[in-house]
Formats: structure tokens, sequence, C-alpha cells
């Protein structure tokens, strides 16, 4: 499929209603995405050979996706909708304006709220919380809240959480 698959899926099966469709259609194009992912309508991949969801995972609704540089997410996160996980940017300081790639990867029982912002080589660790509009710059410490522009620490989360996502809807 490549290319022209990933074109397809980002304007046109994406905003079928069918969960199953979509992730069915990512593991086509390469995706490596575990049981009970769920990925809401309007949501675009770039690059779906470079995500590797582990499972347990909601995505939002109209998040971008861009796994260019590499993407890893654990089990039992959310990300809310219209995030923007960016793995690629430009060099200013390079004449050439020269292109970047990097990883972001999120650990398990992350949570990123709607509007935020992740940028290429951030680590958000284990039960972090990117809050609303939060634009993340540096790496995250585990079970931190983070927000503002960029992100700074304002919180902790409590590390008992027993919750599962291991349910969504299929027609969304």
């Amino acid at each position: 499929m490549g290319r022209r698959g990933e074109l397809v899926f980002n304007r046109a099966l994406t905003h079928v209603p069918s969960n199953e469709l979509r992730i069915r259609t990512l593991r086509r194009l390469g995706a490596d995405l575990g049981e009970h992912v769920y990925l809401f309508g309007g949501s675009e991949v770039l690059e779906p050979g470079n995500l590797r969801i582990a499972g347990r995972c909601h995505v939002g609704r109209f998040c971008q996706i861009d796994a260019r540089g590499g993407i890893d997410i654990g089990y039992d996160v959310v990300i809310a909708s219209h995030v923007l996980l960016v793995t690629a940017d430009h060099d200013l300081r390079d004449p050439g304006f020269a292109g970047r790639l990097g990883p972001i990867t999120i650990g398990d029982r992350a949570w990123l709220a709607s509007r935020s912002t992740v940028v290429r080589g951030v680590t958000i660790g284990e039960g972090a919380v990117v809050a609303a509009g939060a634009v993340v710059t540096q790496d995250v410490d585990p079970w931190t809240i983070v927000g503002g522009v960029p992100a700074r620490p304002i919180g902790e989360r409590p590390r008992e959480q027993h919750y599962r996502i291991d349910y969504g809807p299929e027609r969304y």
C-alpha cells in the first residue's frame, strides 16, 4: 500500500466510522498495534510503519500522529482529541534549514489532554499527565503533571492507578 495507502487512510478512511477498518488498515501499512487500540475518527498517521502502540490505548479525534521519527506508546495510554505528536522539525541554525527527526516515547498510563503538543526527542514517563494546551519540549518524569508553554511540572499524579483501557467505541 505504501505512500498511496497512507494518503487514502489520512484523506478518506480516517473519516469512516469504523475503528476496526482504521486499525486493520494501519496494520497493513506497517503499524505495530496491540489489542484494544482505538483511533477515533479524523486522526491522521504519518509513516505508520514507525508507529508502535503496545495496546489498550485511546487516540482521540483529530489528532496528528507524525511517526516519521518513530513513536512508541505503552499500555493504557489516553491521547485526547486534537493532540499533536510531532517527530520532525527544522534546524533553525542551519543555513540550509535542514530537517531533523527524533522519536517520541510515551509510557504506560500516561494521559495527554486535549490540544497538547509533544515534539521530537521527548519521553513522557509512566503515568505522567500533560495538561490541555501544553507544549512539551523536554522529557516528563514518571507520575508528573506538566502544563504551560513550554510545559513545566505543576503537580504529581497518584501512582495507584488500576484502570485498563480494554474498551472503546467501534463506530466512531
